[in-house]
């Protein structure tokens, strides 16, 4: 049998590892991970730590319950310096980070806009209506109450799954292209090379075997102060790695004419056919939007926010037994 015609993942491996190692990719970008306030609720991605941000990261609750972690994503710096940053991405997660769900695009910003605005209306009609419980007149928000617009900017969905339970490989598929991350051992030094399982970098290659981006952490960051930049929006910065992007054939994305499906729908091939329809187990998703616009590089900033996800997940899930028994303690009274 030739070896070179077998389907072996192990012999995929050794096949990309001397890929990488024989033809050096051209390099496309590099920009070094940040953390902002400790413990990781502002993070934040910059060519240097003198430069501004291209990518910023706001993550209220960074660990506890997975209801409770919803970080959102702005191209630009910091939104509470720079009023050009607009949010583009925001993400969800299932239990021990074994599942991510991301809304992107450049309509999110509407999104979370009307969202606030509901919740304003909502909450000044709940205090108007105790007041008046208790005899007193109505009483003027402080804030002028905003109608929701329309979102004309891009949403779409993607979704980041661990394939097995343990395991440091992500997968996601952006415009029909499936990428995954996992770990490697590229940058270790020749002699710890031929070990497994020290090795805390991440690579990133795509259906085809392609190495599209790397991801080097700093292993004594966290020995590290932060460092002090006066000069930027963000004085003090946390350094955490550096993702380095290369050139590969990319998909770009699709024009809103070839997304539309002309196939028929289920519930139309069910009614001809006399059947019943099946019943819809998932409510969709009412805030995408396909047909939007979307000025930003939506390959490009996939890959920085999941890679931003695959580093936070495996820094929570070390302290995660820590933070469960921690919580089973709390609930007995320990």
């Amino acid at each position: 049998m030739d070896i070179s015609t077998t389907n072996s993942p192990l012999i995929k491996e050794k096949t990309l590892a001397q890929q990488m190692n024989s033809e050096e990719p051209s390099l496309v970008k590099t920009l070094n991970l940040y953390k902002r306030i400790w413990p990781g609720k502002k993070c934040l991605f910059a060519p240097s730590g003198g430069e501004p941000a291209q990518y910023f990261i706001k993550n209220p609750v960074p660990h506890k319950h997975a209801g409770q972690w919803k970080p959102v994503f702005y191209r630009g710096d910091n939104p509470k310096y720079d009023p050009d940053s607009i949010a583009i991405s925001r993400g969800f997660r299932t239990g021990f980070w074994n599942s991510f769900r991301f809304e992107h695009g450049d309509g999110v910003d509407m999104v979370l806009k009307n969202k606030r605005r509901v919740s304003a209306r909502k909450s000044h009609r709940r205090k108007t209506k105790m007041r008046g419980w208790f005899g007193k007149p109505e009483k003027p928000p402080k804030k002028p109450l905003e109608d929701e617009e329309e979102v004309e900017g891009l949403v779409m969905e993607f979704k980041m799954h661990r394939p097995r339970f343990i395991t440091r490989t992500l997968s996601f598929e952006v415009n029909g292209e499936k990428y995954r991350w996992s770990g490697t051992r590229r940058f270790l030094p020749d002699w710890a090379k031929r070990f497994k399982g020290i090795s805390h970098d991440f690579k990133l290659v795509n259906s085809k075997s392609q190495l599209v981006a790397t991801f080097e952490k700093d292993r004594w960051a966290i020995f590290k102060p932060s460092e002090k930049w006066p000069d930027t929006a963000n004085k003090r910065k946390h350094y955490i790695g550096t993702l380095t992007m290369y050139s590969v054939d990319r998909v770009e994305y699709n024009t809103p004419e070839e997304l539309v499906d002309e196939s028929p729908s289920p519930e139309i091939m069910s009614e001809n056919s006399g059947e019943k329809p099946k019943k819809k187990t998932k409510k969709p998703n009412k805030n995408l939007n396909p047909g939007g616009h979307h000025a930003g590089n939506l390959t490009e900033e996939a890959i920085v926010f999941t890679c931003w996800a695959a580093v936070e997940a495996e820094h929570r899930l070390r302290h995660k037994l820590e933070d469960l028994a921690e919580e089973i303690g709390e609930s007995v009274g320990g």
